[in-house]
């Protein structure tokens, strides 16, 4: 059922779209029919379906310059104005040329203001208005203005409030291997409006000393080399875990169990860094290095973790208001599924389910009397990231999963060429971490608006058991494999010899030669009635006048039969040449040139239908002998000897 009604809606908007563009001429309409449940399919797909849409703007644009071509032609004959028959092939050359300008331009444009090269190029410009900024702000600083707001600065508080006012100013650069997250701070308290980091105990560390950190399982040291390009207000932004600064800095921690999940009693505590403050002043254009123990794990690994959490883990990560939603708690269960699925499993699901909503920057910010994630999760289901962030994190903790949000920024824009990171304001970001025993902080990314984070599975090889007709164990594992009879090719079982892994033969989809048949069949089609129209009737358009297009067709035979080509000639110039050279078609050759000369140049116009069935009379006995002529040329001219060379 389904099926068929998705082909009916297919039909309808296909059939309602030719329908107002070839009888009514109005193209919009068919068009933005189309694209509109091309979007909607394009946003809900499971895979990208870009080409689709590209293939769609690229047409949808040629017949929107098509239409503008016919229109404007019908008002050149209504105003009796000259123009070149050949006009639609250069007109529809140029119009793909702007399209596909038009189409590259709209890919491109969203990445420019975080692309390096882009910025590298702008970096005069900018500076120079910062000059002329500065200058004009000494010169009226008594005037009150309203201070720029910018998200290059993180505390130890982040509220749900209103609408994102950033831009895509560049911040910093981080040239490194990879990357994902530049973390600032991390946050465990929630009072229903706004996170705060409690982290209590400071460190001071001197510059390229070892921060001690927990040594998690499955993690990797990162290098990341950072560059300001704005003030960052003295904190250290780095991927996580910072375990070593080229900068002296004042580390901020929050005590957390060792590696291995030992319970309570027999644990020692250590402590986890929360928050970094450089100790001297970081100016725009400094650099520091820092190395971090990014994590690299699986997604197996995950769905084995315990759920052995120590309480310096529970207490301030499972914490939520009194009076916490209970309209959420609910949701949560719905969204999660069963307690005894792993808590891998019933993360991604809220997660995904977060991701269902959509992205907004501009929204308003809740009423004093309203609950923030309410107000998210069941009023205007919109938000930012600070919104999804924040609905997880206290989702899972409501299901007894400990989480937090952290804020930074995301990994920005790659630089290829130069193995740069360009991060702007836009960039800053809140996410999502989520405490796993033994391997800690994992990240997650509730926002619609960034990226999924895509893990290895982890899945193991088969063992050699399990492979069909191998013995399950071997007498002796070190004699050599060559004495092993394992037989021919003939011998392995028929799952590898029918279509199994020895199986080389490549097998094009059945679907593709299909399609591939049925574009090749209608491009064939396509080609043979354009080439109709152009032989048969002359130029195409939504409505012609007859006394014009017939006439047109006849000055296209004219040319095809190589008569009366010289540019100049009137109407009746053309006729008469017409006429000699076909004395038998010379009456309705003299009637079509009468209808079509009273019709553009008497005073009196021929009004629309008052000679077209005479028209229609004189071209179809007309058109065989054009036929007949145009063919006896053809058979004249291969009889003809070729001259020697």
């Amino acid at each position: 059922i389904f099926v068929l009604e998705i082909s009916f809606l297919v039909w309808w908007l296909a059939y309602l779209g030719a329908w107002t563009v070839f009888r009514h001429g109005y193209v919009w309409r068919g068009v933005v029919m189309a694209a509109v449940a091309l979007l909607v399919n394009t946003y809900y797909a499971p895979n990208p379906v870009t080409g689709f849409l590209v293939t769609f703007c690229i047409v949808a644009l040629l017949l929107l310059a098509w239409a503008n071509l016919i229109t404007n032609r019908q008002r050149w004959r209504t105003f009796r104005i000259t123009f070149s028959q050949d006009i639609g092939f250069d007109f529809m050359r140029t119009g793909l040329l702007y399209t596909i300008t038009i189409i590259t331009f709209a890919f491109v444009a969203p990445s420019l203001g975080r692309n390096a090269w882009f910025h590298r190029v702008l970096a005069p410009i900018n500076q120079r208005w910062e000059e002329t900024t500065q200058e004009f702000n000494r010169l009226y600083e008594g005037l009150n203005r309203q201070e720029r707001l910018v998200a290059t600065g993180f505390g130890r508080t982040l509220s749900l409030g209103g609408a994102r006012n950033v831009t895509d100013r560049a911040v910093f650069q981080v040239q490194t291997a990879k990357g994902r997250y530049w973390r600032a701070v991390t946050f465990d308290e929630f009072n229903g409006r706004q996170w705060t980091n409690n982290a209590e105990i400071e460190v001071e560390f001197e510059a390229d000393g070892t921060i001690p950190v927990i040594e998690w399982s499955q993690r990797k040291p990162l290098t990341q080399t950072v560059t300001l390009l704005a003030s960052t207000g003295g904190v250290v932004l780095a991927a996580p875990d910072v375990q070593q600064s080229s900068l002296p800095i004042l580390g901020s921690f929050m005590p957390v169990l060792g590696a291995e999940g030992e319970t309570e009693a027999s644990a020692e505590v250590s402590n986890e860094l929360t928050y970094i403050l450089a100790r001297t002043v970081l100016e725009v254009g400094d650099s520091y290095t820092v190395v971090s123990n990014l994590t690299d794990i699986t997604e197996r690994a995950l769905r084995e973790a315990t759920v052995d959490y120590p309480l310096a883990i529970s207490t301030p990560y499972l914490q939520l208001p009194d009076d916490f939603s209970p309209r959420i708690v609910n949701l949560a269960g719905e969204v999660a599924g069963s307690a005894d699925d792993s808590v891998y499993d019933r993360v991604k699901r809220v997660e995904r389910f977060l991701r269902g909503y959509a992205y907004d920057e501009a929204i308003e910010a809740p009423g004093e009397d309203q609950d923030p994630l309410e107000y998210f999760l069941f009023e205007i289901q919109r938000g930012y990231c600070d919104y999804y962030a924040s609905a997880m994190a206290t989702m899972l903790r409501s299901l007894g999963i400990p989480a937090r949000t952290v804020s930074g920024y995301a990994e920005g824009l790659y630089d290829e060429e130069t193995g740069i990171f360009v991060i702007t304001e836009r960039d800053a970001h809140t996410w999502v971490e989520v405490y796993f025993p033994a391997y800690g902080w994992i990240e997650f990314e509730p926002t619609a608006g960034e990226s999924v984070l895509e893990r290895p599975s982890g899945a193991d090889l088969p063992e050699p058991s399990s492979i069909p007709g191998a013995p399950d164990e071997f007498d002796d594992f070190n004699d050599p494999l060559i004495d092993q009879d394992f037989g021919g090719i003939q011998d392995l079982p028929p799952e590898f010899l029918d279509g199994g892994i020895f199986d080389t033969t490549f097998r094009p989809s059945t679907q593709w030669i299909v399609v591939t048949v049925l574009l090749t069949l209608a491009a064939l089609v396509g080609g043979w009635w354009l080439m109709r129209r152009r032989v048969w009737q002359g130029p195409d358009g939504f409505v012609l006048e007859p006394p014009v297009l017939v006439y047109e067709r006849l000055i296209g035979w004219a040319q095809r039969l190589r008569l009366a080509t010289q540019t100049g000639l009137t109407p009746y110039e053309r006729s008469a040449i017409l006429t000699q050279e076909l004395p038998v078609g010379a009456p309705f050759i003299q009637r079509i040139t009468d209808i079509y000369v009273q019709f553009r140049f008497a005073p009196r116009a021929i009004q629309g239908g008052e000679s077209d069935g005479e028209l229609e009379s004189n071209w179809r006995q007309l058109r065989p002998v054009l036929l007949r002529a145009w063919l006896e040329r053809r058979l004249r001219r291969g009889d003809e000897p070729r001259k020697p060379h």
